[in-house]
């Protein structure tokens, strides 16, 4: 018994400098630890709270490492590595990822693209100039005795202008034009060379069933504007998504970067354990199997930690690439360092009938829904159009001139009749010529008053028996009902989505609390545990269990404080309302950076 007690003393002795120091380290790792554990009771506030405004700040200054010095990228107009330690608030995690981030900019095309349609739709419309200029000369033999050559001499200079056109909303269609030559001939039954001709005309083609109003134009004008607005919708719905994700990849990172601090402090706690087990076996007081569970320990806890260090780094990586875009290269070493506070909570009360009433307001999604709708009617209206015969008013009306100079090669006494007129009394009483007006040519122009022309007609054509118009209208109305169905899932997927993330929201401020409160007790158990250990009453393996039990709460509460900004965000973008509660406004985001 005296020898038993000495070595019972002698490992008190040995032991209790280890028990101290390990008393005297900080305690167990927790996550900013709140005095007071219970949430305050929720008050009676909207379900988002807006957020700050996000005003615009000064870039953060970011330290250049002496050990790594940076080195220019290998590309032409690529931009520079980043390296060092980034500071950064949610704030300003928003600002720089709406600024840099490439799906952000990717989606900026869109609404620019379909802008450009719209406007291409127009140039259906705009009237189409022509013009048309040119000499002829031509050298036929002739066999026509009338004419009193061998070989007829034709030169022609001359051509045409105009406006061609549609008009918007009605299809009405247009041509206008003039003409104008000056013709020389050799032919002797010619009064005129050289001639001078001119003359306008203007033609209108009317729809009256088919192709009124809904024309292809003008129905490719109305889909094209609601494309259109309905890219400005989805635009809107991707920056919604980048802040959510941006938000998202922040609180991860926070968690990420807690719980290898955690797992760092586990491991300290592990070697310290192991050292106080090595140093009782070597006393005599437990054997190698101890021991060996100590050393078991610390390794599963360097695995750990190996794991914790990889998570962190993986989600810097994707932080940085929502936040900084092109920042992210294959060298670089920035590591962002999150400021804002987890702890930070509000406790919210979710009035699920309002906020899906937000959402239906709110959402891009449902705006881009209905637009489609909007489109798909334009179509069944224009199908039906199309499916009625075509029936046009054509109308016509134009004036022509007449001037010249007299013909030297023209011979009235070829028309002379030889039954009234001997040949050889022709030259000296020759017939009447005919009455033209000469003159240059301007004088072409006189004649307009006294020359006009008209067209009026109707042109109608069906084919039969129309199958082709028949099936496109039904194939439109099915598209316009699976769009209006398309509408109804969407209203019952954000219901689902409202009512999860309500339910997320109220379970992870629960969650907060049982969290603490699990946190606290492993932290009770394994002080008792080691009190236990130091008078001998349990083991090193027993403390490793309470140890791993701590360690398991506090990532609990990490993850807690985690799911409860993941949830506010959730539910924000679950209403639509994210952009508006944290002030951010499209018409800032939209122009290409």
């Amino acid at each position: 018994m005296l020898v038993r007690s000495l070595v019972f003393t002698l490992l008190l002795a040995l032991v209790a400098p280890i028990t101290a120091a390990a008393q005297d380290e900080e305690p167990a790792p927790k996550i900013n630890a709140i005095e007071n554990p219970e949430l305050p009771p929720p008050p009676e506030v909207e379900p988002t709270p807006p957020a700050p405004a996000i005003e615009p700040q000064p870039e953060p200054q970011i330290t250049e490492p002496e050990a790594v010095p940076p080195r220019p990228p290998s590309g032409g107009n690529q931009a520079p590595m980043i390296h060092g330690k980034l500071a950064l608030s949610l704030e300003d995690a928003l600002k720089m990822g709406l600024e840099n981030n490439l799906d952000v900019q990717v989606q900026r095309y869109s609404p620019l693209i379909a802008e450009e349609d719209s406007a291409i739709a127009w140039g259906a419309f705009e009237p189409n100039a022509f013009a048309d200029f040119g000499y002829t000369e031509s050298q036929l033999p002739n066999s026509n005795i009338l004419f009193g050559t061998k070989e007829s001499i034709n030169r022609t200079t001359g051509g045409d202008t105009g406006l061609t056109g549609l008009l918007p909303l009605l299809g009405t269609s247009y041509h206008a034009q003039f003409d104008s030559d000056r013709i020389t001939t050799n032919n002797t039954i010619e009064a005129l060379s050289p001639r001078y001709t001119s003359g306008w005309h203007v033609d209108v083609t009317q729809p009256l069933l088919r192709d009124l109003i809904w024309n292809q134009p003008w129905t490719q004008v109305k889909t094209s504007r609601l494309v259109f607005e309905s890219s400005q919708e989805g635009f809107r719905s991707s920056v919604m998504d980048t802040v959510r994700n941006i938000e998202d990849a922040y609180w991860t990172l926070i968690a990420t970067k807690e719980a290898q601090r955690v797992a760092e402090k586990s491991l300290e706690t592990a070697k310290a354990l192991l050292n106080q087990t090595r140093t009782q076996f070597e006393v005599g007081v437990v054997s190698k199997v101890e021991v060996t569970e100590a050393e078991a320990g610390l390794s599963q806890r360097e695995v750990t930690l190996i794991r914790a260090r990889n998570d962190y780094r993986n989600q810097q990586d994707r932080l940085i690439d929502l936040v900084l875009g092109k920042g992210l290269r294959a060298s670089s070493t920035l590591e962002l360092d999150p400021t804002d506070n987890p702890v930070d909570i509000i406790a919210y009360e979710i009035q699920v009938e309002q906020a899906v009433a937000h959402a239906f307001e709110n959402r891009p999604e449902v705006q881009e829904a209905q637009k489609e709708i909007q489109r798909q009617q334009v179509l069944v209206a224009f199908a039906k159009n199309q499916r009625l015969p075509a029936l046009d008013g054509i109308f016509s009306y134009g004036q022509n001139g007449l001037s010249g100079h007299a013909n030297p090669d023209f011979s009235a006494c070829r028309f002379a009749n030889p039954a009234t007129q001997k040949p050889a009394s022709c030259f000296t009483n020759p017939p009447t010529e005919p009455e033209v007006g000469q003159g240059n040519y301007a004088q072409s122009f006189e004649d307009y008053n006294g020359s006009p022309s008209y067209t009026a007609r109707a042109r109608f054509s069906i084919p039969i028996p129309n199958t082709a118009a028949s099936r496109n209208v039904d194939r439109a109305e099915f598209e316009l009902g699976r769009a209006e169905t398309s509408l109804h899932r969407l209203e019952q997927n954000i219901i689902l989505e409202v009512r999860e993330a309500a339910r997320n929201l109220a379970a992870s401020q629960e969650g907060i609390v049982a969290a603490q409160d699990a946190r606290r007790a492993a932290d009770e158990q394994l002080r008792a545990e080691r009190i236990r250990l130091e008078y001998g009453e349990s083991t090193p393996f027993d403390v490793l269990l309470r140890e791993e039990q701590l360690v398991d709460r506090e990532r609990e509460l990490i993850f807690a404080y985690q799911a409860y900004h993941l949830s506010v965000t959730g539910l924000d973008r679950a209403q639509g309302t994210i952009l508006r509660n944290r002030n951010i406004s499209i018409a800032d985001v939209a122009p290409l950076r």
